[in-house]
Formats: structure tokens, C-alpha cells, sequence
């Protein structure tokens, strides 16, 4: 009975955390409207096999993802719901998961926390939420972890046939990554837990046959039927490359990931401090969890293309030590105290950056000061009852602050974000302004959203010559003066979206021969229709 009421608990937790608001804002640029069109373009070309952009073939990922999308898309329709609905559940489906397998090795209580831990991690749920691979490669990087470790124990041959189907189905999410992070993780363990002796017949068992015919088999038909060009697109430059150079130079610093996991654990991130209680207890879970984070930490962190969502695989790891680390606490102590503090500064934090969101961003102050204070009085009654000792409760507010904090940002804030993050409405500006067909200029964050919503020819106006996408687009690119003035020069009207530093270089090309109206502005994000002015004679 306690598994049900759990379970049913857990369910109901990420229903409202991944499903509330889902819509509210529509799929957004660059990467949720990336992985949309690559599964919109394969349905209406019939490609299942060979994922497209702009009507030709993209190897950026392997098409699992793209497959998902794709039968939301023929259930529901080519819609946002339809698109998030796949993270959203693959989400729902990793908290069950996480839930059984500490069940297998623990109490219900710890098993309890692990999941509600991790279904509530900020950066774990935030990312339930958006249309990109993250979510689906990590659920499926864990079950074969969690997989793996239930053979460990207990040498059953259904827990490695799991382990093989979980570990090709994450292949399949996001390429090679998966088995390095995988071992990364095994090895160690075995070695730490004075287990090496498992190694062999882990390695060399007959059950790996599934992983070459499940795994591997769409990598065969790839390089068979587009060669090289498969090969120096995914394995050179989506993968190899984003390991040596940095896509995003700023985030490429040994702090990056630290600074992610803290606020990424929110509204746990407190609870951080007790990580390493019962020990002792759990030695051999603690040992390969610990495996799991370090291995994952250190992999990431030597690449040099940093993203926030690649850090999510070692989540489910810093969870599940972290409910042991809770389910080991009894009666109030000096870290319980440290705990408590931390997290009523932590609620704190918001209100304080509230003033900075104002003076940046003053149309998102009022919306958000609801959102921050209720988000501030839960997290410090959760702080105080920590201080007392009681953690139970202590989790229950924080869970409230974060339910709050969703209810009353998505009530207000969203309608002042839309025309800021997506192009939904652009469809009815390219109807009003009779451009139905006609080339769309675009800085590069939102070409692909602006292509997706509308169907038009898109340029992408990208000055200074660099390339303007990871990876190969087969788009026209605008990058001196000399190109935007000649495509400019004979047409009446043009519609652009740009950001606003675009914009004024497009007006400093051409001065008062021709008229910016902007039609829609918020944040960085300008739609603006440039009209040619007649000459006078």
C-alpha cells in the first residue's frame, strides 16, 4: 500500500510540475523549434531514417528523439503540446523509474525522497519541459545505470537485457556520449567496491549482441548510405569537435557546472549540505553513486562545450545520495541549522534580484514580485522547520514554494514573454503584410523558428563572416555590407527578425532609403518590415 500511495504521489507531482504551463508559451527559438521542424519535415517527407532541415539531411543527433516527436506529432497534431508532451512524460517515466530502483535497495521512505528530489531539481524539471534531447538521454543514461548496479547485486540475467536496451535506446538519443559516461561510471565502482572481478563477465557477456542490433544499427545504415558525409558531420564535428573547442566560450570555465548543479538542485540546494550522512550505512550505494557523479563531473567539465542541460545526467546520482544522505538525518544538528538558513537566504535571493529584473526588464518585475514573495514565504518556513529538525515538513514547504512559485508566475508572466521567445505569431504578420512566400531575413537565433512557424525562405543575416551554426545549415548567409545592400536593392519590402543590434546595422546600411517599421518588440527580439522609399524626381 505504501508503494501505491507513493506512486500515486509522485504522479500527481510531475503531472502539475511538467504539464502546468507547458503551453503558455509557445516552442521557442533556437533549439525547441530545431528539434520540431526535424521531426515536422520527416513526417511530411516520409523520412524516418534520415532526420532533415531545411529539406536536406541533418545528422546533429540520432533520430530517437526525432521518432518520439515524431508520434506526438500524428497522435496530437504539429503543435506545442504535442512537442512537449515527449519530455514530459520521458520526465514522469525517469521519477518511476528512480522510485523502483531505490525501492530495490532501499526503504520506501529514501526511495520516496529520491524521486521527489529529483522530479522537482529545477534543472531536471525545467528541462521535462522543453522540446530537447537532454531529458530523454539522461532517463535512459540512468536506467542503464540503475540497471546495471540491480546486476551488480543480485546477478540476475533480466537486469543486464535492461541494462543493454537502456543504454542503446540512450545511444540512440544522443550518440557515443552515453557508453563513455556509462563506463565511466561501472569501472570505478567495480574497482572502489573491491569488485573488479565482475568486470570481465560484464564485458564479455553474450547479452551485448542487443546492443549491436538495437544500438548500432542505425549508425550502419548512416555511414552506409551518406559515407562520410555522416561521419564528418556527427562523429568529427557534433561530437569530437564540441569536445576540443568551446560552441559557448563564456560558459567554457572549470566553475560553470558547480555554479549549474547549486542552482540546478533548487529548491534543494541546501539540502546539499548533507550529503555524506550514512555513509557507512550505504557504503556500496554511496561508492557507486559516487562513481556515477565524479565520472560524469570530470567527463563534462574537460570538454570545452559547456551547456547547462549536459550536466543533467549525474542528477539522478546526486538525488539518490541525497535521499540516503535526508533518510540517515535524525533530530536537530549544527548542519540541520546550516541547512535551514541556507535555504531562507536562498528564498531570499529572489526578492533581492528583484530591484535588477525591474531596471532590466521592467515589464517582468510586477508579474514576478507575486511568483518571488510566495516562492520566499514557503522556502522560509521550510528553512525554519529544517532549523527544528523537521525534515519532513521541511520538505513538504519547499515542494509548496515551488508549486506556488509555478501557479503565480504562469498566470501572469508567460503573455509578456511570447513575442519574445517564439514566433507563433509571425504567421499572422506574414498574412497582414501580404509576404506569404516571399524570403524572411532573421539573425541566426531565429531562423529556425521563424522557417518552422512561417514555411518561408529565410536568410540569416550574420555580419562578420564567422559561421553562423554549429552545424551545417543549407541557408543563404548575409555577412557583409556589400550582400545586404544587393538583396535589398530590388525588393519593395522586407520582413526581418532580427535582434536589436541587427537592426541597426540594416539602418545604418541604408540610411533614410528605406523605412523600418517595427512591428513587434520585446527584450532582443525585433520584427520589423523594411519598405523601400520611392526616389524623388
Amino acid at each position: 500500500m505504501t508503494d501505491r500511495i507513493n506512486a500515486l504521489i509522485l504522479i500527481a507531482c510531475c503531472l502539475f510540475l511538467y504539464f502546468i504551463g507547458s503551453a503558455s508559451i509557445n516552442l521557442t527559438d533556437p533549439d525547441e523549434v530545431f528539434y520540431s521542424d526535424t521531426a515536422k519535415e520527416m513526417i511530411s517527407s516520409e523520412s524516418f531514417l534520415t532526420p532533415l532541415i531545411f529539406g536536406k539531411p541533418q545528422f546533429e543527433k540520432p533520430p530517437l528523439f526525432y521518432w518520439l516527436l515524431m508520434g506526438s506529432f500524428k497522435a496530437f497534431g504539429i503543435n506545442t503540446f504535442a512537442a512537449r508532451l515527449v519530455p514530459a512524460l520521458v520526465g514522469l517515466i525517469g521519477i518511476m523509474g528512480t522510485y523502483f530502483f531505490m525501492r530495490k535497495i532501499s526503504g520506501a521512505q529514501v526511495s520516496f525522497y529520491a524521486a521527489l528530489f529529483l522530479s522537482a531539481a529545477f534543472l531536471y524539471f525545467g528541462l521535462s519541459k522543453t522540446v530537447i534531447t537532454d531529458i530523454v538521454f539522461s532517463v535512459f543514461t540512468a536506467f542503464a545505470l540503475y540497471s546495471f548496479y540491480l546486476w551488480h547485486r543480485s546477478g540476475k540475467d533480466s537486469y543486464i537485457v535492461l541494462f543493454m536496451i537502456a543504454l542503446s535506446l540512450a545511444v540512440l538519443t544522443k550518440g557515443p556520449l552515453a557508453v563513455v559516461l556509462v563506463f565511466a561510471a561501472i569501472i570505478p565502482f567495480l574497482f572502489l567496491a573491491g569488485k573488479a572481478k565482475a568486470l570481465p563477465a560484464f564485458l564479455l557477456n553474450r547479452y551485448w549482441l542487443i546492443f549491436l542490433a538495437l544500438g548500432c544499427s542505425w549508425f550502419i545504415y548512416a555511414v552506409v548510405k551518406y559515407g562520410n558525409e555522416f561521419v564528418g558531420e556527427f562523429f568529427v564535428r557534433d561530437n569530437w569537435h564540441r569536445i576540443i573547442y568551446a560552441e559557448h566560450r563564456s560558459s567554457d570555465t572549470w566553475y560553470f557546472y558547480p555554479a549549474v548543479i547549486a542552482g540546478g538542485m533548487a529548491p534543494w540546494t541546501a539540502y546539499l549540505l548533507f550529503l555524506g550522512k550514512g555513509f557507512k550505512e550505504h557504503k556500496d550505494e554511496y561508492l557507486f553513486l559516487i562513481s556515477w557523479i565524479a565520472s560524469t563531473f570530470l567527463i563534462l567539465t574537460c570538454a570545452h562545450s559547456k551547456l547547462a542541460s549536459y550536466i543533467l545526467p549525474l542528477f539522478p546520482a546526486l538525488c539518490c545520495a541525497l535521499a540516503i544522505s535526508v533518510g540517515s538525518l535524525s533530530g536537530r544538528s549544527k548542519v540541520m541549522t546550516a541547512a535551514g538558513i541556507v535555504n531562507i537566504l536562498l528564498g531570499a535571493a529572489g526578492l533581492i534580484a528583484l530591484p535588477f529584473i525591474a531596471k532590466e526588464y521592467p515589464d517582468l518585475a510586477k508579474p514576478l514580485f507575486l511568483s518571488l514573495l510566495l516562492l520566499f514565504l514557503f522556502m522560509a518556513a521550510g528553512g525554519v522547520f529544517l532549523i527544528k529538525g523537521k525534515i519532513k515538513q521541511a520538505v513538504f514547504l519547499n515542494i509548496a514554494a515551488l508549486a506556488a512559485f509555478l501557479l503565480a508566475g504562469v498566470s501572469s508572466v508567460p503573455a509578456k514573454l511570447e513575442t519574445a521567445f517564439s514566433d507563433h505569431g509571425l504567421p499572422e504578420i506574414v498574412r497582414r503584410y501580404g509576404y506569404g512566400g516571399k524570403p524572411i531575413i532573421c539573425s541566426k537565433m531565429y531562423v529556425r523558428g521563424v522557417y518552422f512557424y512561417t514555411g518561408n525562405p529565410v536568410l540569416v543575416l550574420n555580419m562578420g563572416g564567422k559561421k553562423p551554426f554549429w552545424s551545417d545549415h543549407p541557408l543563404d548567409v548575409l555577412s557583409t555590407e556589400t550582400e545586404v545592400v544587393t538583396f535589398f536593392g530590388d525588393k519593395d519590402k522586407v520582413l526581418c527578425v532580427l535582434t536589436e543590434e541587427g537592426l541597426e546595422k540594416i539602418g545604418g546600411f541604408f540610411g533614410s532609403a528605406r523605412k523600418n517599421t517595427v512591428i513587434s518588440s520585446n527584450l532582443d527580439r525585433v520584427v520589423v518590415l523594411s519598405e523601400k522609399i520611392p526616389s524623388l524626381k
